[in-house]
């Protein structure tokens, strides 16, 4: 799969254009000066997350000075390569062995979207950057997304969309956060928003990305699964796809959880589904602006309540009750209860690995790394 590399030119480029006009700027200042004249994909597994709220620290390396307001720049889209391989990155408590992780996939990722950052209703944001892993994902020219996210929904959202001192505070720290720590862009993990603020998270998303491709950053978004247009729906209505990819640079379409933790059993992203995703998104947003999100974990309902699995987890599992990992299901009883499990492994992962090729969609994303089968990779070499 493409990575970063080769488009290295094209950023050395916008860099040294960056240097002359801040150079003339700077001319420009000290002659005046010298006038006197002076950022539920799987509701259950993210409600594991420890959301640390410290000060977020910045790395220091390959800070973007920001280019005047007025010099406009095209949606940056064009320099992202095709077949790109993304992973959502997350480590809890920002662990010493983060990097090491980051490294096992350096051979098959294009780049990652850690998931260390929340915002708050009045647009500040807390979290805490883990500069190992940026500093790596940067050495080997990953492309870098900082994810932004609140799983509080329309509590946090509602309030944020609609006053316009959040807003600007929310893109102002967004843009900030992207520009101290080396970023490419940003990624709006926004979910349970009110079906009612379709139209104000559009607007939301057009001011920022005005706003962040003046500054020749990227917007992308992780966005739930629709099969059709539905401005009523309580989890999608206030996503709408074809207005929001007028703005942003890449919708990252979350395919996952077509059964979630507080519903019945089922796969957890079937070929089926996932096709039925695709052929709506594509009928309202061009393919190089869509990412398929893909899942690496599974879910055992049963008992008292559901439990997200990682693959290795479902193993040890189905090794323990004496079921097979071949196919992506089993059952087993516990204290008199019956369990069913549905997980993702190789084989799911294929099926849907054909239909992006298929599509020629920009790429995949795949939630989460360190949760998956490991023996997808074999197939992204």
């Amino acid at each position: 799969m493409a990575t970063k590399a080769g488009w290295a030119p094209r950023h050395e480029a916008i860099r040294r254009r960056r240097q002359r006009m801040l150079f003339t700027i700077g001319l420009f200042v000290l002659a005046m000066l010298t006038l006197g004249r002076a950022h539920w994909v799987t509701q259950l597994d993210k409600s594991l997350l420890s959301r640390a709220e410290h000060r977020i620290h910045s790395v220091g390396a390959r800070v973007r000075a920001r280019p005047s307001s007025t010099t406009l720049k095209a949606a940056p889209v064009d320099g992202l390569p095709a077949g790109m391989v993304l992973g959502y990155f997350y480590d809890p408590g920002n662990a010493g062995n983060a990097a090491s992780m980051l490294n096992h996939y350096l051979p098959v990722l294009s780049g990652i979207i850690p998931f260390w950052y929340t915002i708050q209703a009045n647009g500040s944001i807390s979290g805490q950057t883990n500069p190992a892993v940026l500093r790596l994902a940067q050495k080997h020219n990953l492309w870098t997304f900082a994810l932004v996210e609140n799983m509080a929904g329309q509590s946090v959202f509602g309030p944020l969309l609609n006053n316009s001192v959040a807003r600007s505070r929310a893109i102002d720290n967004m843009l900030t956060l992207v520009e101290d720590n080396g970023y490419d862009g940003i990624n709006l993990d926004w979910e349970g928003i009110a079906a009612t603020e379709r139209n104000a998270f559009t607007q939301f998303v057009a001011q920022l990305s005005t706003t962040f491709h003046r500054h020749g950053y990227y917007v992308t978004l992780s966005v739930p699964a629709e099969t059709a247009n539905q401005p009523g729906n309580s989890w999608t209505g206030a996503y709408n796809y074809s207005r929001l990819a007028k703005s942003a640079d890449l919708l990252m379409i979350m395919a996952y959880d077509q059964h979630w933790a507080g519903g019945s059993p089922g796969p957890i992203a079937s070929p089926t589904w996932v096709q039925s995703v695709l052929k709506y998104t594509l009928s309202v947003v061009p393919p190089s602006k869509v990412v398929l999100g893909i899942p690496g974990y599974g879910y055992d309902w049963g008992g008292s309540g559901t439990t997200a699995l990682s693959y290795g987890q479902a193993k040890t599992l189905a090794n323990q009750y004496g079921k097979s990992t071949g196919s992506n299901h089993f059952e087993y009883v516990q204290n008199g209860q019956v369990h069913s499990v549905w997980f993702e492994n190789t084989t799911s992962f294929l099926s849907k690995i054909k239909l992006v090729s298929g599509y020629e969609l920009r790429g995949i994303a795949l939630w989460r790394l360190g949760i998956e089968d490991p023996k997808i990779w074999n197939f992204l070499q």
